[in-house]
């Protein structure tokens, strides 16, 4: 693979597909019995923000004689440079193609995550069945990878997802992976068949082999298709293990860019409406000294300035107060900020209050879900108004002007009257605050479907009524003022039900849909045309309309069953029940009557036990820390923004960090600082900022020699000690040649800027690329603006497209008339979009031009001007293409040095 032609600037981020995080370890490929790619389904700024997929993939490495790389779904054009090439999609780290791997192990953790997971597939190079994968072994080069997936939704309901995947792994996967990676190492050395292999591993707690069941009589239960095949197979849980949180930092900005440690694993509120907190159970409180310690050692090791504790329910974790007022009393002079997901606004007091935030005051997310007391009862939400009301006036008493609320609509139960109480609710908690200021609530109304191994999983949903209840939301939220609304598109609410109770019939809609066009781009793209992909795939596999036999119908047809019938009717066989959640069948059922009867089921970690099914020697019991005692608030104090030395440091920029844009430059500098414990002067403010300034900011794809940074400091430090240190936490592509120190009163990098020092490779496009026009210096325009020129010698695009690439004599004559040109007119907008034109001629020093075959290194002198300003790579590149009439790719460019006024001057005095 011709990894640098494949991604290149020309790419949207292409540090995305480097592999570079910090943290990345050299692997030895040959040395590994067997090797993974655990595959996230989504763009890298989702997947690798992704703490399972990061646990994993460190937990993996951690094996001896295991290699694990990842890979990530890529966006549409570097999708279409490998279809057009020819190539398999890769692993980030070692760049091989993803067939050379033994297994390929994808999250399913959202049901139209399915159409992804198959476009991964497609570009792998990878057949989409596993009935088209063969019988080789996998030590036989020919032998696709073993593909499986694990996640929430693997672990729900696999069958809709059965036909392509070899083997699912259910439930939590810290233990799970590393047994199945040694079953597969036995079965590689043993040369065992596919198939073979795949019996071993359905022997496997928690390995669910597709292949080896079958329908049974009823036509919907799945059986064994042979002797010593579990009947059902139950869902694996691990303790968390906060330590592997910290594996990797991205060098670009992720979707939660900032360290996140699990604290609590399971929930057991029993909200009938949440499948996650029935396949969690039970709870598992991780110890408070293994948080703190993951926390704070993670902080130093990474260099993030932010921090989030991870649970379903963080509030639930009672040692959460003490944690936190333990971790901002160690970190108080750091400038870090925590933030906790979602939270029970019943905990919410504060103690929680005083921990979140930092130097920064995040956001904050409460859930209410419905809008009415019954409704909640209902759900078993376990909310009331009153504790509501309490939790955001405690919010606003600590600071919180804006809130973020969750609701559904379409709940179990739901009449009109809940649906407008959310407006009532809303309205309500406005004026209850008017006292402590002005609320503004920010609202996420999604679409409740019904989830599998749920109390609700035999609920029937409408579409209609989904659209109908958030029209009536709408206009009931118009006249308030302070608030805004998000609401699911119900669409796509509809497709999520429709594959997630679904059945193996789907497996040939999902294909469908995907061939037709739905996948990750068109959700948001182009709803319209997914949302056809999707339903013209339905009607043509004959499965329209209302083809589950397991749902009740509406709300009321299930009210008006008598038990004896409610009872027989959940008693029926559903596609998943050979899964074994733990949560027994007959418990949702009964809890379903509950709900019918608006019954609040306890929290079993705090009161009762529920008789769930979940706890015993299988699946554990909950685990509940008592609450330690909150250390005394030390106050927090602001970075040191005293400014004692400055230094100036010049340094190179090579390899794979030229993919990265400068804001990720900075902010991989900015991070390096923290890890080095230097003591960096910081900007004051809300948000304080190490007072580190650069030169020049290089184009995404360049490389530099001789670039200029700088580094101002709190207290007085050896320059030499500091360069030391700071290259120690830097990557080694990026190296700290020198430094000095320099008067903290003088002028600024940008003011010292006086010419820079390019070499540009240029080449030709391909002949099928050749401009179709005549082009000339006068008028030309790409996307960046319009080029205008005057003088003589100008090349017809048409004279030379007929006589082929440019040669070494056009080279010379295109940079000849250039030169003899009195002007370079650059015609384009400012910041404010306004047209403006600069005449770019006077900026160039000195240019050589050295043809090599058919492509040419340009040696280019600029001079930069008092704003900045400077000729730039792809300007020359455009002029050189103009005047010779050929489209010209930029193969190199290197900023090989930037020269300040006092080296210039030095240089003149020497003349």
């Amino acid at each position: 693979m011709d990894f640098a032609s494949l991604v290149d600037s020309t790419i949207a981020r292409p540090g995305r597909y480097l592999g570079n995080e910090l943290g990345v370890e050299p692997r030895d490929w040959q040395a590994a019995r067997v090797r993974w790619a655990l595959t996230y389904p989504e763009i890298y700024e989702v997947g690798a923000s992704n703490l399972g997929h990061i646990i994993l993939y460190s937990i993996l490495n951690a094996v001896p004689g295991q290699l694990c790389d990842r890979s990530y779904l890529p966006a549409p054009d570097l999708a279409e440079r490998l279809k057009s090439r020819g190539e398999a999609l890769f692993g980030v780290e070692s760049r091989r193609p993803l067939p050379a791997f033994d297994i390929l192990g994808f999250s399913l953790s959202y049901e139209l995550g399915a159409t992804n997971i198959l476009a991964m597939l497609d570009l792998a190079q990878v057949p989409l069945r596993a009935s088209e994968r063969g019988d080789l072994p996998l030590s036989d080069p020919a032998a696709p990878p073993l593909i499986f997936a694990g996640g929430p939704t693997a672990t729900s309901n696999p069958e809709p997802f059965a036909a392509f995947f070899d083997f699912f792994a259910l439930g939590d996967g810290e233990e799970l992976l590393p047994e199945i990676g040694l079953v597969v190492a036995e079965a590689k050395a043993a040369g065992l068949s596919r198939s073979q292999l795949l019996r071993d591993l359905a022997q496997v707690p928690g390995v669910y082999v597709p292949a080896l069941y079958g329908p049974g009589a009823d036509g919907v239960s799945l059986e064994p298709l042979g002797p010593g095949i579990p009947k059902r197979v139950l869902r694996r849980t691990a303790t968390p293990m906060p330590h592997y949180a910290m594996g990797l930092v991205p060098h670009i900005e992720t979707v939660h860019d900032r360290l996140t440690v699990e604290i609590r694993r399971g929930c057991t509120r029993g909200c009938r409406f949440c499948q996650p907190g029935m396949l969690t159970r039970p709870a598992r409180d991780v110890e408070p000294e293994a948080v703190i310690e993951a926390i704070e050692t993670g902080m130093e090791r990474t260099g993030y300035s932010d921090f989030s504790l991870l649970s379903l329910s963080c509030s639930d974790y009672l040692a959460l107060p003490a944690v936190g007022v333990e971790l901002r009393n160690r970190l108080a002079d750091k400038n870090v900020s925590l933030t906790l997901p979602s939270q029970r606004v019943d905990r919410f007091d504060q103690n929680i209050a005083h921990i979140l935030g930092g130097t920064r005051k995040a956001g904050l997310t409460f859930a209410p879900e419905a809008g009415s007391q019954r409704l909640r009862d209902i759900v078993n939400k376990g909310l009331t108004d009153r504790e509501l009301l309490r939790g955001i006036r405690t919010a606003m008493e600590n600071g919180y002007r804006k809130i973020k609320l969750y609701f559904m609509v379409g709940l179990p139960g739901e009449t009109d009257a809940d649906v407008l109480g959310i407006a009532e609710t809303c309205r309500n908690l406005q004026r209850d605050c008017a006292d402590l200021g002005r609320l503004e609530l920010n609202l996420t109304i999604s679409n409740f479907t019904p989830k599998p191994h749920t109390p609700f999983q035999w609920h029937s949903v409408s579409t209609a009524e989904f659209g109908r209840r958030q029209a009536l939301l709408r206009a009931a939220l118009r006249p308030l003022r302070g608030i805004k609304t998000n609401m699911s598109d119900v669409r796509l609410s509809a497709m999520e039900d429709f594959v997630g109770r679904g059945d193996r019939r789907l497996a040939a809609v999902i294909e469908a849909a995907w061939r037709a066009g739905a996948g990750l781009d068109a959700w948001f793209e182009a709803a319209d045309r997914t949302y056809a992909a999707w339903t013209g795939a339905i009607e043509a596999a004959g499965l329209g309309g209302r083809y589950r036999a397991h749902e009740l119908g509406e709300w009321a047809t299930t009210l008006a069953l008598s038990e004896a019938d409610l009872e027989a009717f959940c008693a029926q066989p559903l596609p998943w029940d050979h899964i074994d959640s733990g949560v027994d069948k007959r418990w949702l059922a009964e809890d379903l009557q509950r709900a019918l009867a608006a019954a609040v089921v306890p929290d079993c970690s705090f009161e009762g036990c529920s008789h769930c099914g979940v706890c015993g020697p299988d699946l554990g019991h909950n685990v509940v820390i008592p609450p330690p005692a909150i250390p005394q608030q030390r106050p927090q104090r602001p970075p040191n923004s005293e400014r004692l030395q400055r230094l100036r440091f010049r340094f190179a920029k090579t390899g794979s960090l030229g993919l990265l844009s400068h804001l990720d430059l900075v902010r991989m500098l900015e991070r390096a600082l923290r890890r080095s414990g230097l003591p960096v002067s910081f900007t004051g403010g809300f948000h304080p900022l190490p007072r580190l300034q650069f030169a020049l900011a290089l184009p995404l794809g360049a490389e530099a020699g001789g670039e200029w940074m700088d580094l101002e400091m709190a207290e007085w430090q050896d320059p030499a000690w500091v360069r030391q240190r700071l290259q120690a936490q830097l990557p080694g592509e990026f190296s700290l040649l020198a430094v000095a120190e320099v008067p903290l009163a003088g002028p600024s990098l940008s003011q010292e800027l006086a010419a820079a020092h390019w070499t540009l490779v240029l080449e030709p496009a391909p002949a099928d690329q050749a401009l179709p026009l005549s082009l000339s210096f006068e008028g030309d325009r790409d996307g960046a603006g319009q080029a205008q020129g005057g003088g003589t010698g100008d090349v017809g695009a048409s004279d030379v497209a007929a006589s082929g690439p440019p040669s070494g004599g056009a080279w010379q004559g295109a940079a000849a008339a250039l030169l003899a040109a009195p002007q370079w007119i650059w015609t384009d907008t400012d910041k404010k979009g306004r047209p403006r034109q600069r005449d770019l001629r006077g900026s160039l020093a000195s240019l050589v031009v050295e043809p090599q075959d058919a492509a040419v290194t340009l040696k280019v002198e600029a001079t930069i001007d008092g704003a900045g300003r400077s000729l730039r790579p792809e300007q020359l590149q455009h002029w050189f293409s103009s005047r010779l009439g050929w489209p010209l790719h930029l193969r190199r460019v290197c900023r090989d040095g930037l020269v300040l006024k006092q080296e210039q001057a030095g240089r003149a005095k020497l003349k």
